[in-house]
């Protein structure tokens, strides 16, 4: 059966642009540059997204929105990397954004929707070749800003898929698109998560977090996306590291 759209609304608001302030008072917002997602992790809050998305190596100030509707802005506390000496590109390829919840003074950045990870880390594995994918984010060509109004629109899409097995074991996989909606690039959808849907006799369907989009491309219809187990294991080590 086709993903519920009242699955995907429910997940929606978790998953929000990522945008760079530029300075420049005409024009205060820069183009999608990826997509970040909401989580819970032990109690706490977190922003999750693509290390290359958040341009470490020439950090500007950024800007994440609780909800589509809202102008109000997250206050971000730290960032966490995986230091680069440990692995290659892929695997540290990952920012893990602690959200200062002593900051949060407005009703609608507390009213913000987080993934729930003790929920929505499932058995998907198992089930891959049976289930549907699917990943949430914002294209970097989908995203416009009107200097008349002075504000800026991003569109949220979803792209459906095929898993299509490992890209680089253990922790690198494959997705098959099924329509690029007719993107010339997969820009802006760096940091993105992906879902599958997953159905059993007897079970109520839901979705399961997989992982984490990290590049991709039209032409071959495919996205390289990281294991939701090196997102868990960076939040663990920014959780020791926080206590």
């Amino acid at each position: 059966m086709p993903i519920p759209q009242h699955a995907i609304d429910r997940l929606a608001p978790s998953i929000q642009p990522l945008i760079f302030e530029t300075g420049v008072e005409y024009a205060p917002y820069s183009s999608t540059r990826g997509t970040v997602f909401l989580v819970g992790y032990e109690g706490k809050p977190y922003v999750i997204t693509a290390r290359h998305a958040l341009q470490p190596d020439n950090l500007v100030p950024i800007c994440i929105f609780p909800s589509d509707i809202s102008h109000q802005l997250i206050p971000l506390k730290d960032v966490f990397y995986v230091p680069r000496s440990l692995e290659d590109d892929d695997f540290v390829d990952l920012a893990v954004i602690a959200i200062d919840t002593n900051r949060i003074t407005h009703p609608e950045v507390a009213r913000a929707r987080l993934i729930d990870l003790a929920l929505s880390c499932g058995e998907w594995k198992r089930y891959a070749s049976e289930a549907q994918f699917f990943v949430l984010g914002y294209p970097e060509e989908r995203s416009i800003f009107n200097y008349e109004t002075q504000e800026f629109r991003a569109d949220r899409m979803i792209l459906l898929g095929h898993y299509r097995g490992l890209s680089r074991p253990p922790y690198l996989h494959l997705l098959s698109v099924l329509d690029n909606l007719s993107l010339k690039t997969f820009s802006g959808l760096s940091g993105a998560p992906v879902f599958a849907w997953v159905e059993l006799p007897m079970q109520r369907p839901r979705p399961i977090l997989c992982g984490m989009v990290l590049r991709g491309n039209p032409e071959s219809g495919l996205i390289h996306f990281l294991d939701r187990d090196m997102l868990l294991d960076a939040l663990q080590i920014k959780r020791q590291h926080e206590q």
